[in-house]
């Protein structure tokens, strides 16, 4: 292998890792996701913050919950990744 093929396979190894794309079609990876949030707004209600990844970022989703009859109700959008979570510390 000479000089310049050796350069001509390491430039199109680069291109092509460079605009790999995921399957959705979103070029960005989804690591660092910002934290799930669950704040006490008086006794039995909570403000919950969700994420979901949209549109090359994440994108916050605000619900309320409360607790009522015995039943924790939630109202507004949740990440599906989060709502098993959310319920499970929600009882605790």
């Amino acid at each position: 292998m000479d000089r310049r093929i050796l350069l001509t396979s390491m430039a199109a190894a680069a291109a092509s890792a460079c605009t790999r794309r995921d399957d959705d079609g979103a070029a960005a990876d989804r690591t660092g996701r910002p934290t799930l949030a669950i704040e006490s707004e008086g006794p039995g209600r909570w403000r919950i913050r969700s994420w979901q990844w949209r549109a090359n970022a994440w994108r916050p989703r605000i619900a309320q919950a409360r607790m009522a009859g015995g039943k924790i109700e939630i109202s507004g959008p949740i990440d599906a990744a989060d709502r098993a979570e959310v319920i499970a510390r929600l009882r605790a």
